[in-house]
């Protein structure tokens, strides 16, 4: 039987090569892009959802907000506008969730340094002790870079109104949720994902690790839609 030339040897070998080549880049090519979910609140779970807002399924939007960030400047939507945005609910003096979820935050801060076209948000759940001068203090111990993140304080009425009618992140004391000394007091490590036209695109445990590692992949997702 013949016996193949070394150089017809080489050319099979790299033709077969290319082909295989073309034909991985075209099965990649064609696979469909992963595209999160618009989140409107029929489908969030209806406990963290007030009554007349549980059948609306489609067109919701974060509202507007008026509130004072951490250098003492008041700050309203235009500070997000255009701009992804990760939320949470905190307190400065929160001796549990709240450390965990801000490690976590730091890491999803760390991973789009300096890209602008991302914003956390931090609002207190306090703002009777979370003062401006507090909250940057807390900034300054925990290493916050306020190039893209800012703690928000103001009215506590607007602030639990964003958290239970905008991002639903917490539950009303009304769906048979303790209160704290019969106190209204939010309490969550839910973190809300909202795209630049002020869309909830996902939840996450912020005190868990495989979820923000998500959270980040999902961020990335959304910036290349900017």
């Amino acid at each position: 039987m013949p016996k193949l030339k070394t150089s017809n040897i080489i050319v099979y070998s790299v033709t077969f090569a290319i082909l295989v080549a073309l034909i991985f880049f075209s099965l990649k090519k064609s696979e469909p892009k992963r595209v999160l979910p618009i989140i409107n609140p029929s489908q969030v779970n209806a406990l963290l959802v007030e009554e007349d807002l549980q059948r609306v399924g489609r067109g919701h939007r974060v509202d507007d907000f008026s509130l004072i960030d951490h250098f003492g400047k008041e700050v309203d939507s235009n500070l997000v506008s255009g701009r992804i945005r990760v939320v949470e609910f905190f307190f400065t003096t929160c001796p549990s969730i709240c450390r965990v979820m801000n490690q976590q935050l730091l890491r999803v801060q760390k991973s789009f340094s300096g890209n602008t076209n991302l914003m956390i948000l931090s609002h207190t759940v306090m703002p009777e002790v979370d003062d401006v001068e507090t909250l940057a203090r807390y900034a300054i111990d925990h290493d916050i870079d306020s190039t893209n993140w800012r703690l928000l304080t103001g009215d506590k009425t607007e602030i639990y109104r964003l958290a239970r009618r905008s991002y639903f992140v917490a539950p009303n004391p009304d769906n048979d949720y303790p209160s704290v000394d019969g106190h209204d007091f939010i309490h969550t490590e839910n973190i809300a994902l909202i795209d630049h036209k002020g869309r909830i695109r996902g939840y996450y445990d912020g005190t868990d690790t495989e979820e923000m590692d998500q959270l980040i992949l999902d961020i990335q997702l959304l910036l290349e839609d900017i």
